[in-house]
């Protein structure tokens, strides 16, 4: 009997899209012989549309982008009431990005209802998506982290005066916890850094303000094996065409170069899997994840850490598996059957 996948797309967040591309993505990759597939849509309002053995019927990124007027999805569901779609489901891999999806919030609702999925439980879920908490964790742990302050009602001595004289210009302006570079700007003078401060306190009563580091960017997965061994992968150099890596540059064909495996320095490449690796069991994560650094004055600083990284035909982690020989596939078969051999050991 085939285990029955459940994959989880869309959400409320402002990487909706994002998610619905990564969904059809996998649709398309994983090996629809080994798996029955039921895809749910996780609407902007929080509530579920279902499809029932997906492989068995003709989906279209128009399906997925408003299920409601699809003919192939029923819905909606609300959470608490939505026993049919998860009475015969094996585990959720989840395409998930963003608040709701990464934090741990899903993560969580899962738990509760007894279903597995791929990646980090809800505490490093929650962790790796606060930039600033995250941080915390780096710097206890021996990471280099670019100088840094946070911003907002909880820390009445930080002024925009004194991030101005601290960083510089430009320096990053971030709300802790968005991915794909969503709520983030550069800030190029005092004025346009009050301006994106006041506007990312609408999401969050915390900013994050980072000095720009000069240097090469560079990405690094690790991975957790069927076995129970977890390797970084090979990682990759960013060079966007123009500006910095953001949500253009990420998921724009041709907005950047990724070269893979990068650099050409075999000390340096052992490094940045070494921190990557390092950054992944400090934070307590499981499954998969993909760390961003910059590499400058022969410092690595460590980005952050993705628990659920992109699986867009644009994305970085499956572009590292194919440089280990691995394919698309093969990369999704190791993410499900860790998750359900996790349901094993919890059921024993």
């Amino acid at each position: 009997m085939k285990p029955r996948v459940s994959i989880v797309i869309g959400g409320p967040s402002a990487e909706h899209e994002v998610s619905l591309k990564t969904g059809y993505e996998i649709f398309n990759h994983i090996d629809k012989n080994r798996y029955d597939l039921d895809i749910i849509v996780v609407a902007h309002d929080s509530t579920f549309f279902w499809c029932k053995d997906a492989a068995l019927v003709q989906l279209s990124p128009s399906d997925l982008g408003d299920p409601s007027k699809s003919i192939i999805f029923k819905g909606p569901y609300h959470p608490t009431a939505s026993e049919e779609l998860w009475k015969s489901c094996d585990m959720a891999l989840l395409a998930l990005h963003g608040s709701f999806g990464e934090d741990g919030v899903f993560q969580g609702y899962l738990d509760s209802i007894g279903i597995p999925y791929q990646g980090s439980d809800v505490f490093s879920s929650a962790l790796s998506m606060n930039k600033i908490a995250s941080k915390f964790m780096y710097i206890q742990s021996g990471l280099e982290v670019p100088p840094y302050s946070v911003y907002g009602k909880n820390y009445p001595e930080v002024t925009v005066e004194s991030l101005a004289q601290k960083h510089g210009f430009p320096c990053f302006v971030k709300c802790p916890q968005s991915g794909s570079s969503r709520l983030m700007g550069k800030a190029e003078d005092l004025e346009s850094l009050e301006l994106m401060l006041s506007e990312l306190s609408d999401y969050s009563p915390s900013i994050l303000v980072e000095s720009l580091v000069n240097g090469v960017e560079f990405t690094c997965g690790v991975l957790e094996y069927p076995n129970g061994s977890v390797r970084s992968l090979p990682p990759v150099e960013i060079r966007p065409k123009s500006g910095y890596f953001d949500f253009t540059a990420k998921y724009t064909d041709n907005a950047s170069e990724e070269i893979c495996p990068s650099p050409d320095d075999t000390v340096l490449r052992k490094r940045i899997e070494d921190v990557a690796l390092k950054a992944h069991r400090v934070l307590g994560c499981s499954g998969v994840s993909r760390t961003d650094v910059i590499y400058s004055n022969d410092i690595l600083y460590v980005l952050e850490t993705n628990t659920l990284p992109g699986m867009t035909s644009n994305s970085l982690l499956p572009k590292e598996f194919k440089a280990v020989g691995g394919s698309y596939s093969e990369l999704l078969d190791i993410l499900i059957t860790c998750a359900l051999a996790k349901k094993k050991r919890v059921l024993s």
